[in-house]
């Protein structure tokens, strides 16, 4: 039976007609009923790049894979060579196929028929050296297809682990991106680990293995507790990535007192650690910022109880508004109490959270806060601010204070002033 264009994906690019393309990756296997996306689809398109921006004035680099065009939410690849040999260039055959939008196969390195038989072939090891991020992708392939990686294929990456070092960064990264999203990231993860893999590309999260053994008092097993975090977090690559290095702070954070173990400020830390790995793995800037902002507040949605108070509440809602609802998906993945009811009583928690939040901002929305006309032009006075984005955002301030109630309903100039003022000075 002849692959259709799956409905999954999206629509065709018009800009590509006439021009000779296939489906690539996972993109090609969801057309022959393979698992959905949870990256960008792949094109490769057989032309030149320069004739590929003639045709997409719209379209940028893509800033997650260099040498790739981005048209919304497509990743095209250019490929002067011809859509086989782009297709050989791939190495893994389960990942070296293609599919027309018309519905024929090309298939350089019989990767349907290795596909169909769940089998999973190690490059070799001349493959391997010339392209290191291969050792990465292909247990990324084997999460992705739940397919299994023999042990004469373990040992051929545990023992060329170290080549890693000199893989592409970006390649390397959506490398192990294809992994945090498979299937069977729980177990890949543990394959990672055991080739000595994930001390070479993440030695942060490396850190994490065996590190209860080292503590003289009890904790759970951080590494373990991450795997878990990982497989419960929705299969989106943020999401991922923070669930990945939301504790790598914990091994340097831990101290003793009496007998409890804490862990305090490895959250703050953890961010930190976070900026490095991006810099290192060439993160796209949204991601850098995401994957940090969520490292950073991933225990304050799961510190919630009851007893917080309406302004406490807003608060929290304020200060992570941008990533509200990852941080709320996060705070979900991150209860893996094997005690069913204390996963019961911090799911509900969460829960709970949520509703608040969107009763106060249901309230907030029907009675916009007020503050004294003519404010802006106080600061401005008052205050020696030059006019520009400086003065809305001190207004804005003045009109959080009264949501917060820390500024009376409504306030004339002079009290907004003298909140400033003190809120300057601090």
């Amino acid at each position: 039976m002849r692959p259709v264009w799956p409905p999954a994906l999206p629509a065709f690019p018009t800009a590509l007609t006439g021009l000779d393309v296939c489906l690539a990756g996972s993109a090609a296997r969801l057309a022959l009923g393979g698992p959905r996306l949870h990256q960008p689809p792949e094109l490769i398109v057989a032309t030149h790049e320069g004739v590929l921006r003639e045709r997409l004035g719209e379209a940028a680099p893509a800033d997650d894979r260099p040498g790739w065009i981005a048209l919304g939410p497509w990743r095209l690849r250019p490929a002067p060579e011809g859509l086989a040999e782009a297709l050989a260039a791939r190495v893994i055959a389960v990942d070296a196929f293609g599919v027309r939008p018309g519905g024929e196969v090309i298939d350089p390195l019989g990767g349907v028929a290795a596909w169909r038989a769940d089998r999973l072939d190690a490059p070799g090891e001349s493959a391997l050296e010339a392209r290191p991020d291969l050792l990465v992708r292909l247990l990324g392939l084997a999460g992705e297809l739940g397919l299994r990686v023999d042990e004469a294929a373990l040992a051929r990456l545990t023992e060329a682990a170290g080549t890693v070092l000199r893989a592409d960064r970006d390649e390397l990264r959506e490398g192990l991106t294809q992994i945090l999203v498979g299937r069977r990231v729980y177990a890949v993860l543990q394959l990672l680990e055991r080739t000595r893999l994930l001390a070479f590309v993440l030695p942060e999260v490396a850190a994490l293995v065996d590190f209860h053994k080292s503590s003289r008092l009890h904790h759970k097993d951080v590494w373990q507790h991450t795997r878990l975090v990982v497989r419960q977090a929705l299969p989106r690559p943020h999401l991922r990535w923070a669930a990945l290095l939301h504790d790598v702070g914990k091994v340097h954070t831990r101290s003793f007192e009496e007998r409890k173990v804490h862990f305090l400020r490895h959250d703050e830390l953890g961010a930190y650690m976070c900026e490095g790995i991006a810099a290192r793995l060439r993160f796209p800037a949204a991601l850098a910022e995401r994957v940090r902002a969520l490292v950073l507040y991933h225990l304050r949605a799961n510190l919630y109880e009851p007893g917080w108070s309406d302004a406490a509440v807003r608060r929290f809602a304020g200060e992570v508004a941008p990533w509200l609802e990852d941080l709320l998906h996060l705070s979900r993945a991150d209860v893996t109490s094997k005690r069913p009811g204390r996963r019961r009583e911090a799911i509900f928690n969460l829960h709970q959270l949520r509703a608040r939040i969107d009763r106060l901002r249901a309230e907030d929305a029907a009675r916009r806060p007020t503050v004294p006309s003519g404010l802006g032009n106080a600061i401005i006075t008052g205050l020696g601010i030059a006019p520009g984005p400086r003065v809305g955002e001190l207004r804005r301030a003045c009109e959080q204070a009264v949501r917060d109630g820390r500024l009376p309903p409504s306030p004339d100039v002079e009290t907004c002033l003298s909140f400033l003022k003190a809120r300057l000075a601090a």
